[in-house]
């Protein structure tokens, strides 16, 4: 990967140092200076805009019930086909990007949805490109995650399979981290996509994931202009050519008209025309513990902001989770234990639990790593994904952004599955490669922590009636 031009340079002058405050933009002038971070007078709408005349199809709000635990749609273990119609659609489409929770902030309704977000930003649309679902016409439709409901914007694509288009909103997180922000679009996108396909796959729906292909013609089938939103990846639901052939125009819908045009110089730089194969599932894993059903541990899901440092957990609750999450990625991890039991405290190359790389508490470094975010020093465990440059291009950089994210959005599961708690979590980049022993020229994708809750969250609610929550305050330390 090339670190002076596309990706490479995105991620070079978006990488914390210890010399800079995160919120302090590199002295660069490709990055933008202008723009204030957190202004709520810039504050961009959590959801798109489009012309009410456009037709609407409500999906039913009351959803039906597979009763597949999420452990076993983590492991892999085949689920019974059920219809694909409207609700079972709306079923996989709420449990991924539905609206779940609210709040009130600063006078304004904050909306949180099923997945995880860095920062509550959401930057991520959802389409779906239908054929021959029962109760919804065929056609190129956007997702309302307010109302519950099918906008359509465009005629029926050409191909076979009905195909969920994820899309990313630069603006949408970059008004909190800049530039940076491009990369949330690959994180949020792996942990949104992590919650639709267990939703597909508990109902027998097949979910195949493509982030290779054609971007141009995925953005006229979406309406994007490929400079406030870009298409990420599919989501096909069967094992037939997915329906992204525009067979005419969508419309557009309204986005706020900022640019980051260091972000769309990373996107535009790894596009193609090619429509590549599926990621591959990887194998089942050969057992699991009892769960709740997948349903359930989604609306009980929420990012964790407290952990209590005090807690530990239980070997199982490291090797089964992260054995799960891993299932068909090859993007290197690592573990820090801080306190799990019968695996002493260190760094570990996963899957390799029993030789340490580093030995001793790690605590107050990762505190220091993670920008003092008391999250990173008091889980039991915190999972690092990280990859040579050398083996990345353009491409292949939004690939490993989104494999971490997806591995981040199955511990998630996994953990609130098994009674613990997780959330991801940024760091200094500079002074990741000290902590895992390897070359500087190690890309850090993400960190996820892994731990005991401090306090229970609120469960989300059904479509159309989101619980009503109180923010709990993140907890920094100088220790």
């Amino acid at each position: 990967m090339q670190l002076d031009t596309g990706a490479g340079l995105l991620h070079r002058l978006t990488s914390y140092r210890p010399d800079r405050e995160w919120d302090v933009p590199a002295d660069d002038p490709r990055l933008r200076h202008d723009l204030v971070p957190n202004d709520p007078q810039t504050l961009p709408p959590p959801v798109k805009e489009y012309d009410q005349a456009l037709p609407v199809t409500a999906l039913p709000r009351d959803l039906p019930q597979p009763g597949v635990s999420a452990t076993a749609v983590l492991a892999g273990a085949p689920a019974p086909a059920q219809p694909l119609d409207a609700a079972q659609l709306g079923r996989v489409l709420f449990l991924g990007g539905g609206v779940v929770r609210t709040t009130e902030r600063n006078g304004r309704r904050m909306l949180f949805r099923a997945s995880g977000s860095a920062g509550a930003r959401y930057p991520l649309e959802i389409y779906l490109s239908a054929r021959g679902v029962d109760g919804v016409p065929d056609g190129v439709h956007w997702y309302d995650p307010v109302a519950h409901a099918l906008v359509q914007i465009g005629p029926p694509a050409d191909g076979d399979a009905t195909t969920l288009i994820v899309t990313g909103i630069p603006w949408r997180t970059g008004w909190r981290y800049a530039e940076r922000g491009w990369r949330h679009l690959y994180w949020d996108g792996g942990t949104l996509l992590s919650q639709l396909s267990a939703a597909a796959a508990s109902a027998g729906l097949q979910p195949r994931l493509r982030t290779l292909f054609p971007d141009a013609a995925v953005r006229d089938l979406v309406g994007a202009d490929g400079v406030h939103e870009h298409p990420l990846a599919l989501l096909t639901l069967g094992d037939r050519p997915p329906a992204i052939q525009p067979s005419g125009p969508a419309a557009a819908g309204s986005l706020p008209p900022v640019e980051l045009p260091l972000c769309t110089a990373a996107q535009q730089a790894g596009e193609r025309a090619g429509l590549g194969p599926a990621w591959p599932e990887g194998p089942a894993l050969p057992d699991f513990p009892d769960s709740p059903a997948l349903d359930a541990v989604v609306l009980r899901r929420g990012s964790q902001r407290r952990m209590d440092p005090t807690g530990t957990l239980p070997r199982q609750l490291l090797d089964w989770p992260v054995s799960a999450a891993m299932r068909g990625i090859d993007v290197p991890h690592w573990v820090v234990v801080h306190g799990v039991e019968a695996v002493p405290p260190g760094v570990y190359r996963w899957p390799d639990l029993g030789s340490p790389l580093r030995s001793g508490a790690l605590r107050d470094e990762l505190l220091r790593i993670c920008l003092y975010q008391s999250l990173a020093a008091d889980a039991a465990y915190v999972v690092i994904a990280a990859i040579p440059a050398g083996r990345l291009d353009d491409r292949s950089y939004r690939d490993a952004q989104l494999a971490a994210g997806l591995v981040e959005g199955r511990l998630h599961l996994a953990a609130y599955a098994l009674g613990a708690t997780a959330s991801g979590m940024t760091f200094v980049d500079s002074e990741v490669p000290a902590l895992l022993g390897e070359p500087d020229d190690l890309v850090t994708l993400l960190f996820t922590c892994v731990g005991v809750g401090a306090y229970a969250s609120r469960p989300g609610g059904g479509p159309g009636a989101p619980a009503q929550i109180r923010m709990v305050p993140t907890r920094r330390s100088q220790r």
